[in-house]
């Protein structure tokens, strides 16, 4: 069975690291006859030293589904239309957004220290900041969305627009290179489609808006890494040979 994992506030919980417990853990995946995929909104160069050299090599779906990699090499990549990029662009420096463009490795953008995770991790995808201006959010939704060429994310919590091209998240590119059985673990809005087309699917922590298509939910209490720790190692026992 394939097991995928979101990385921020699933695996990590201070953006940084993952705890030697864990990985741990995870190492174990083929014990059960389990494959190991890592699925999250950062860059491939920012999953490298969270995940490590060992587990780095498996399969890492970066940029909410935008860029794959497998044992360190790129095999998957799609881009932001042109026409969506140069709107996105325009409409940032004329009301001074904060605005991230990321790619597989390099990144650029504007008052990037306004990105709510910026000083905590590399910077990510593409997002754009509206905390100081939520009231130009319909607005631009309504010019990318004339475009049709975006998938477009708006997580009101972080008061952050995720941009990626088309038809492609999360969910999508899972899909391609794995299939529809896997085992999906999770903990916030870009998890939702991965929830909705996975096998069985485990909520790590309470964000309201993932809780409908959980299967199962860890609350989280006191450290959280001994019990994801121990969720995963449940989960991998239950689903083993499967």
């Amino acid at each position: 069975m394939k097991f995928v994992f979101d990385l921020d506030g699933t695996l990590s919980f201070d953006y940084m690291t993952i705890d030697e417990e864990i990985k741990q853990v995870l190492l174990k995946a083929e014990d059960y006859g389990h494959e190991l995929v890592f699925a999250s909104a950062r860059s491939y160069r920012d999953c490298l030293g969270l995940l490590g050299p060992k587990l780095s090599q498996r399969l890492v779906i970066g940029l909410n589904g935008g860029v794959a990699y497998h044992l360190g090499q790129a095999i998957f990549e799609r881009n932001l239309d042109a026409r969506v990029y140069q709107a996105l662009v325009d409409y940032c420096q004329t009301y001074n957004l904060p605005f991230f463009v990321d790619d597989c490795f390099d990144y650029s953008g504007q008052i990037v220290e306004k990105i709510p995770f910026f000083s905590s991790v590399d910077p990510l995808k593409v997002v754009v900041y509206m905390g100081d201006h939520e009231d130009l959010l319909d607005d631009l939704l309504g010019q990318l969305e004339r475009l049709g060429q975006a998938h477009l994310s708006y997580h009101a919590h972080e008061k952050c627009l995720y941009v990626n091209p088309l038809d492609t998240h999360k969910a999508t590119t899972v899909e391609k290179l794995c299939g529809e059985n896997f085992i999906a673990f999770g903990n916030d809005q870009n998890d939702i489609e991965l929830f909705k087309t996975s096998l069985y699917s485990v909520q790590i922590g309470d964000f309201a808006g993932l809780t409908p298509y959980a299967d199962d939910t860890l609350e989280l209490k006191g450290e959280p890494s001994p019990a994801v720790a121990a969720k995963i190692s449940q989960t991998f026992a239950e689903f083993k040979g499967k």
